[in-house]
């Protein structure tokens, strides 16, 4: 194979493999303006606790579900808070651990942009379930992409 046809093939895995990490899971992607619009918050937060705890559904399956505790450094949608309490399914309790497969393990310490609904009492939910989570990196980048904590920004000044 010629070195452009493998360079332009390497490329376009690449580029796939970035959409992939971005939209993994069984939803459709939503665009993030269609999620900024969507979601009642948007905050950029740091994972300051994570606590597990087994609960019983709707449909009386047992599972474990995690409650997170944000601490919110800017808010990019929505009424301001220091800290908002996030419940999400999947978590590890004494030693078994439960992961969902379209939602992001969150570990005390990350940071993301996080797009959130109301869910029951004081909790919130993840927007588009795992699409409502997207994890930072030091540079200020979505992990596994180019888009930028700027650009998110950016497009949430032009969604209003």
């Amino acid at each position: 194979m010629p070195f452009n046809t493998r360079l332009l093939s390497a490329c376009a895995l690449a580029l796939a493999s970035a959409g992939v990490t971005l939209n993994a899971g069984s939803q459709r992607p939503v665009e993030i303006p269609d999620r900024i619009r969507g979601a009642e918050r948007v905050v950029v937060a740091q994972v300051a606790r994570r606590d597990a705890r087994y609960q019983r559904n709707q449909f009386g399956d047992e599972l474990i579900v995690s409650r997170v505790v944000l601490q919110v450094h800017e808010m990019i949608k929505g009424t301001p808070a220091r800290v908002i309490n996030l419940e999400l399914e999947g978590g590890t309790v004494d030693d078994v651990t439960m992961h969902v497969s379209d939602l992001p393990g969150l570990e005390p310490g990350e940071r993301g942009v996080f797009f959130l609904d109301q869910g029951e009492a004081d909790l919130h939910v993840p927007h588009l379930r795992g699409q409502g989570i997207l994890k930072l990196d030091e540079m200020d980048r979505v992990d596994g992409s180019s888009l930028t904590l700027d650009m998110i920004r950016e497009m949430a000044r032009q969604a209003r």
